[in-house]
């Protein structure tokens, strides 16, 4: 018995809505699958399985400028054919195919420029998250670079210590400051010269307490050229010049190697005043 034209319109109506249903189905599950997928430096890298659909239409692209792929589905491994449609539609969401058209023997599809040199943008992504990965570690290297044992060095003339030394001295170790300072390091028997000279390549500053009392004298002026070395081979900040009842054309005509170093005087600032531009260059260098 044939069918009635109500019955007719009614199973067309069903096999509509059952076609809908599979392809709201099939979009569902591509839309999950593009979600999920990484990103390397700003690339998206698609899931091993759209990688090797792709691959299979590239495979059997001929480089037309349309960009149109005549594609064979028998060629595909049989897990690529049971998973064709699926395949097609997360390509096509992950932007790599413009379009595809079924029929009988095979499909039409059209490649996007995106498909076409995706897996060379690919190894350009992480050939950029390689380099900076590199960078990174690179930086992570350096902020993790063991503190020097001594924050500052305070070089001196011997006859300044009870008049002015002493003091600063004292002023910067209450902030907590680790300071080489002779008087405190040096011990009963120690050689005080191998020490002086340790403490020069062990502090991170060195604040150079310069008076006419420091003019001329062998060790305070070897102190400050081991410091001047550290320095210009370093390339970072080291020597902070200290003038004590000295002027600067004084510190000009002695020493013109620190004519273009900022320096400071005591006559101008007073000891806590000094401490903390100390502890602001000492922030500066950790942070």
């Amino acid at each position: 018995m044939s069918k009635s034209p109500l019955e007719r319109a009614m199973e067309k109506q069903r096999k509509e809505e059952q076609e809908a249903a599979r392809a709201a189905q099939l979009r569902d599950r591509a839309s999950a699958i593009v979600a999920g997928a990484e990103f390397v430096s700003g690339f998206r890298v698609m899931d091993r399985e759209s990688e090797n659909m792709l691959q299979a239409i590239l495979g059997q692209y001929d480089g037309n400028d349309n960009n149109y792929v005549n594609f064979n589905i028998e060629d595909l491994p049989q897990y690529l054919q049971d998973s064709f449609s699926l395949e097609c539609e997360t390509l096509q969401m992950y932007g790599m195919l413009s379009s595809v058209m079924n029929y009988v023997t095979g499909s039409m599809i059209t490649l996007s420029e995106s498909g076409k040199k995706y897996f060379s943008d690919k190894e350009s992504a992480y050939k950029r998250a390689d380099e900076q990965q590199k960078k990174n570690e690179a930086a992570m290297k350096k902020k993790s670079v063991i503190r020097k044992q001594y924050d500052v060095f305070i070089s001196h003339a011997s006859k300044d210590k009870s008049e002015y030394v002493d003091l600063l001295n004292m002023a910067v170790k209450r902030l907590g400051i680790n300071v080489f300072y002779d008087t405190d390091v040096l011990s009963w028997g120690d050689n005080w010269k191998q020490v002086i000279l340790d403490g020069t390549a062990n502090s991170e500053f060195a604040i150079i307490v310069i008076s006419k009392n420091f003019f001329d004298r062998e060790w305070t002026e070897k102190e400050l050229g081991e410091f001047l070395n550290q320095q210009n081979e370093s390339g970072q900040k080291i020597v902070l010049p200290l003038l004590h009842n000295i002027t600067l054309n004084e510190l000009k005509e002695h020493y013109p190697e620190l004519e273009d170093i900022q320096c400071i005087s005591s006559n101008d600032c007073s000891r806590e005043e000094i401490v903390i531009l100390l502890a602001k260059e000492l922030i500066k260098r950790y942070k």
